[in-house]
């Protein structure tokens, strides 16, 4: 800007009464001149836009080289994807159909999983203390005492299949009035069998483990701290593996379990899309390509000033010539005689 502004401070301009203006002489065709400075014009935008070549091919091979793995994961986006809009179908269509059939509340499985393992740890306080104080080692001990705490825990979770089994009946329905969306969830309308003599089974199981606990307890204080502590001790075990039993009875809800476990497989499946769509291959090529285009496009936008800047030389040579190309083209031409055009006009 400092050189053209020198250029135009330069430029004097005859006083009016000293001027004469003589237009280009019709028979002065494009001068060697013009020639000189239309070729030079086009070499500056031939370079220019090389050079923006040459420095947008680094990024342009960069996103070149990443083509195979971004294809690769744009495959398993479109198949993530599917599995998200899946997942999101299957849960709202199982809301819509059961979401009427839930009857535990929206603490109840967290305050399951809260309070089952505090019975667990209570039972095996009470195991381990007895075992140390009888001599064992204590790391020993503590193994015992919580396979023992969790036996007495484990025993009371046949109260969840008493209380599925209650529910099972009450959404009971013939086969033929189920709608077509109800049929894929048949199997909690129409249970596929008696299961109560297994539940009786279990239950049975589960009293007997509950009730050798509380004696096994009871052995161990007992031996140690007299009959009355040792009793203490067993009605606490045999407590704990009731209360398991009315916690796990509490909080069953098998058509919740079903919904829960759907609403985890739609966060799940949109954790695993989220993490591709951060790929860094995508970022990385995305990144590249766009680096390459800014640098052509500014490659181009230079070559084309550096192409004005050749042709604004072009005519000052002219300019400061007027004996040879006059002060300017004739009234009624545009850029020179009618119909001549520039080389390099032509060539663009």
């Amino acid at each position: 800007m400092d050189a053209w502004t020198e250029q135009v401070e330069a430029i004097s301009l005859p006083r009016l009464d000293e001027v004469g203006a003589h237009p280009r002489p019709s028979n002065v065709g494009t001068s060697y001149v013009e020639q000189e400075y239309h070729a030079l014009a086009e070499e500056q935008e031939l370079l220019w836009r090389a050079e923006g070549e040459d420095e947008a091919r680094p990024y342009g091979v960069e996103a070149r080289g990443l083509d195979r793995q971004v294809a690769g994961i744009d495959f398993l986006l479109t198949q993530r994807e599917a599995e998200v809009r899946e997942a999101h179908a299957e849960y709202q269509r199982a809301t819509q159909v059961l979401g009427s059939y839930v009857r535990r509340e929206s603490g109840g499985k967290l305050r399951y999983w809260i309070c089952w393992p505090i019975l667990v740890l209570g039972d095996t306080a009470g195991v381990w203390s007895a075992a140390i104080i009888n001599g064992d080692v204590p790391y020993v001990a503590f193994g015992q005492a919580l396979a023992a705490g969790l036996a007495a825990a484990c025993a009371g979770l046949v109260g969840s299949e008493l209380k599925d089994i209650r529910m099972a009946r009450t959404r009971q329905r013939d086969p033929d009035s189920l709608t077509k969306e109800e049929q894929r969830y048949r199997r909690l309308f129409v249970p596929g069998g008696d299961g109560l003599g297994i539940t009786k089974l279990m239950g049975g199981l589960s009293l007997l483990v509950a009730l050798l606990v509380a004696l096994g307890i009871f052995a161990l204080r007992a031996g140690i701290e007299g009959g009355l502590t040792g009793l203490t001790f067993g009605l606490f075990a045999l407590a704990t593996a009731i209360a398991s039993g009315l916690l796990g009875y509490a909080s069953a809800d098998e058509v919740a379990d079903l919904l829960g476990t759907l609403a985890k497989r739609v966060r799940g499946a949109e954790t695993h899309y989220l993490e591709l769509t951060r790929s860094a291959a995508g970022r990385d090529k995305a990144a590249s390509e766009e680096m390459a285009r800014s640098i052509r496009e500014e490659s181009t936008y230079r070559a084309g000033a550096a192409g004005k800047r050749v042709d604004s030389l072009s005519w000052q040579a002219q300019r400061r010539n007027p004996q040879v190309f006059g002060h300017g083209f004739a009234a009624g031409e545009q850029s020179g005689v009618i119909g001549r055009r520039s080389r390099r006009s032509v060539s663009a």
